[in-house]
């Protein structure tokens, strides 16, 4: 029930032993042969804006986006089902499963992939569960070298370069609104000797950041890889919500080194293209490794005017997906005017979770934290080791910060926090996204923190 896992099943040369498929499951292409068990709840060929909108609506309401197909998995009988437990957006979870009468039934295996370890480590994990552990070592241990010669090839690239330093990246992940790069993202920038832009420590949530603070990050370099979407259709969203004069003034900050890559095949997958992307990266990043690796001037990776190029001689690129039609089940007016509306402020929620952090209350800290979000730390002990960890969010456990900025609008809120200079430290400014969530023996939403990213 997720895209890389039946990816690594035939890298594992296991494709056979498949029954059936989710509905992003789109590679290789002989996947799509086999039966469709689940589909979306919204329109997944919606406008960027509105996919976000019935997303933050459907996890308000506590309402699953993904619906599995009980008749035909009761009719497949699979003696196995894999599926994720790391984005409730990107594919059927454990929740899902839990509601389905058949799933409960069959054995699971359930990845949560965070970091780029992870992903790597999934590999053997499905190969231990499907009974061929020297399978699953042998690829691991390919992956490794590939990602390795990738870092030797780019860290060559910057050491050998008089006055050449790591390339300031801004790597993307959605564009309305804008969202920064998480989880093992920044690692794939870091492989292709790279600095991070707009992102967590490793295995962290994706963070929402305004177009102004791209700019006043002055990357060096861009990369839009909006997950789920081919170059085309990246241009388009691209197009749309952003326009000419927005595109202008990325160009004249990075020299016009913008580009677009699939961010639906490579980049936010976990599988084994974890490596194909930090190739892409490469490429991107570095002007002297630019077709290196066969990924630019394909349909994986193109700079932003030939990608406009593209879209404009009419032509569509990226995966044919075989989905079944979206439930129609309710209306998001429905499900808004469902939801009764908090009792507090977000910022009062966001201080309330500052306290907490600062006087060493981790676990009502973690407490505050969204339902996914909480699901994605594992734990308060986690979440306390990743912001020990983290030069800038090291300091939420013992300095006091201020709130500067509060924007709500539709059951979300960003709350800009800044931290003041001090000795020996510069200024920070974190930027808290809030979602209005109902969770289990509550009758109002509550405000909680869904991710908290650095405002560069």
């Amino acid at each position: 029930l997720l895209g890389a896992s039946t990816e690594t099943l035939y890298r594992l040369g296991l494709g056979s032993t498949l029954v059936g498929r989710s509905h992003e499951c789109d590679y290789p292409p002989a996947c799509l042969t086999l039966p469709c068990i689940s589909r979306p709840r919204l329109d997944v060929d919606a406008p960027s804006s509105e996919i976000d909108e019935a997303v933050r609506v459907h996890s308000a309401a506590g309402e699953p986006i993904y619906k599995l197909d009980d008749a035909i998995i009761s009719e497949l009988n699979p003696d196995l089902i894999i599926a994720q437990d790391h984005c409730r957006v990107c594919a059927i979870t454990p929740n899902e499963m839990n509601s389905s009468e058949v799933c409960s039934r069959i054995r699971q295996v359930i990845v949560k992939p965070s970091t780029l370890s992870d992903c790597l480590n999934d590999v053997t994990t499905i190969a231990n569960a499907m009974g061929y552990p020297k399978r699953g070592q042998a690829l691991k241990e390919t992956l490794v070298q590939r990602l390795d010669r990738v870092r030797e090839l780019s860290a060559g690239v910057v050491s050998d370069s008089h006055n050449y330093k790591k390339p300031r990246v801004a790597l993307l992940e959605w564009c309305d609104p804008i969202m920064g790069c998480g989880y093992w993202l920044p690692e794939l920038v870091d492989a292709a000797a790279g600095v991070a832009l707009h992102c967590p420590p490793p295995g962290g949530a994706t963070p929402t950041i305004s177009f102004q603070n791209l700019l006043d990050s002055k990357p060096d370099v861009i990369v839009f890889a909006l997950c789920g979407f081919g170059l085309t259709r990246a241009a388009t969203e691209l197009t749309q919500s952003w326009g000419q004069e927005k595109f202008n003034q990325l160009k004249s900050i990075c020299n016009g080194r913008i580009f677009v890559v699939d961010g639906n095949y490579l980049i936010n997958r976990s599988g084994p293209r974890v490596v194909e992307s930090a190739e892409a990266l490469a490429e991107a990043i570095h002007p002297q490794l630019q077709g290196h690796f066969g990924h630019f001037g394909t349909d994986m990776l193109s700079s932003l005017d030939h990608a406009v190029t593209l879209v404009n001689s009419g032509k569509v690129t990226g995966a044919t997906k075989d989905r079944p039609i979206p439930f129609q089940e309710k209306s998001e007016a429905a499900l808004v005017s469902a939801i009764a509306q908090p009792k507090c402020e977000p910022d009062e929620i966001v201080e309330e979770q500052l306290h907490s952090l600062r006087t060493g209350d981790l676990l009502h800290a973690f407490a505050l934290n969204s339902t996914a979000n909480q699901a994605r730390w594992c734990s308060a002990d986690r979440f306390e080791a990743v912001l020990k960890s983290h030069n800038d969010f090291c300091r939420l456990l013992s300095e006091t910060a201020k709130i500067t900025k509060i924007e709500k609008a539709d059951g979300m809120a960003t709350i800009s926090v800044n931290f003041p200079e001090q000795e020996g430290k510069s200024s920070t400014d974190l930027v808290w996204t809030m979602i209005s969530e109902v969770t289990d023996g509550q009758e109002s939403a509550m405000w909680r923190t869904e991710k908290v990213g650095i405002a560069h």
